[in-house]
């Protein structure tokens, strides 16, 4: 056998045979098989995928913004630290003081005034024999006289004890729900599944556009917010004065609306922060609110989403401008 193999392998046949099948393993292992792999598509898939993640992010990041003003905010800090200090001036120790030394002595004044018209008007009564005004209506004048100059050397705390009860009010809203839920994207994702990059492209732009309404509405809502603070310090330094007018009956209804309208000043804040609040909860319907209408395709219905994402922002805006107004149709007007 071993002769056989040895004869075999030194035959011109044998080795042309070799050196053929050695030559086609070569170019086998050289010239493998082509896998054809669609690389346009493995970009436009990459490309979509950031873009989508980038609308996602540009969402989620605005309803973050918003939540900031709530709890930690201008809303429910106390009365005496609503708008910060400057060293150790704030501006509730400006308003105190103005209160205490220029509006407190005009409306003591104006008591003074208003007990000496009462004065006359108890006179006036006085019957034909001169006689003088009874026990009962001297006694009613004087205890009429000490409530209201209670009230008036007291009205800043007054005010103040009025704001701590809405800051009560807004602290348990807080409590209750928090700043706000979570923003739910899922359906922003699952209406951009299509890697279509111009429809995505888009929908970034108006990402963009809805970001550039909620920095316009996340200033408002500052805005807003400290405006009510300063309102609400600059009527507890005047209330002496409609607090005066209250105690005669020509000029009651001014103390009166005077009240009516610091009450809602005051409440404009729950409002104001339960709009924040609702603000990604509503965000969160929206897709739901649209189940019934037909799309088209998934890319048109997270243009739909986004645009109608854009036309809430707008309606925050509306709605924090309108948070005065709103209140003081509570307070009946």
């Amino acid at each position: 056998m071993a002769a056989f193999l040895k004869q075999a392998a030194a035959g011109r046949g044998f080795a042309v045979a070799f050196s053929a099948a050695a030559l086609l393993c070569a170019l086998l292992l050289a010239c493998p098989s082509p896998a054809f792999a669609d690389i346009a598509g493995d970009i436009n898939a990459w490309l979509c995928g950031i873009l989508r993640d980038t609308c996602n992010w540009i969402f989620s990041s605005q309803a973050d913004m918003l939540k900031s003003i709530g709890a930690g905010g201008v809303l429910s800090s106390g009365f005496d630290q609503m708008l910060g200090q400057a060293g150790t001036v704030t501006m509730y120790d400006v308003v105190r003081g103005v209160w205490q030394h220029a509006i407190l002595p005009i409306g003591c004044g104006m008591l003074s005034f208003v007990f000496t018209v009462q004065l006359i008007k108890v006179s006036q009564r006085m019957d034909g024999n001169a006689t003088m005004p009874g026990v009962k209506e001297v006694v009613f004048m004087l205890v009429f006289f000490a409530v209201f100059l209670f009230l008036i050397q007291n009205s800043f705390d007054l005010m103040a004890a009025v704001y701590e009860v809405v800051r009560l009010a807004i602290d348990r809203v807080v409590g209750l729900f928090g700043q706000g839920m979570p923003l739910d994207l899922s359906a922003v994702s699952i209406t951009t599944t299509d890697d279509d990059v111009a429809a995505l492209i888009a929908m970034l732009v108006v990402a963009l556009v809805s970001w550039l309404v909620v920095i316009v509405a996340y200033v408002v809502a500052l805005v807003v917010s400290w405006a009510r603070a300063i309102q609400i310090y600059v009527m507890a330094a005047f209330s002496p004065i409609p607090l005066a007018l209250t105690s005669l009956d020509e000029t009651r209804q001014m103390g009166v609306g005077y009240l009516k309208n610091f009450v809602a000043v005051c409440l404009a804040g729950v409002i104001i922060l339960v709009l924040l609040v609702s603000f990604p909860i509503v965000l969160g319907g929206l897709n739901a609110a649209g189940a019934g209408v037909p799309v088209v395709d998934s890319i048109v219905g997270g243009l739909s989403y986004a645009l109608q994402y854009l036309a809430m922002c707008v309606l925050l805006i509306l709605s924090l401008v309108k948070s005065g107004s709103w209140a003081r149709d509570i307070m009946g007007g």
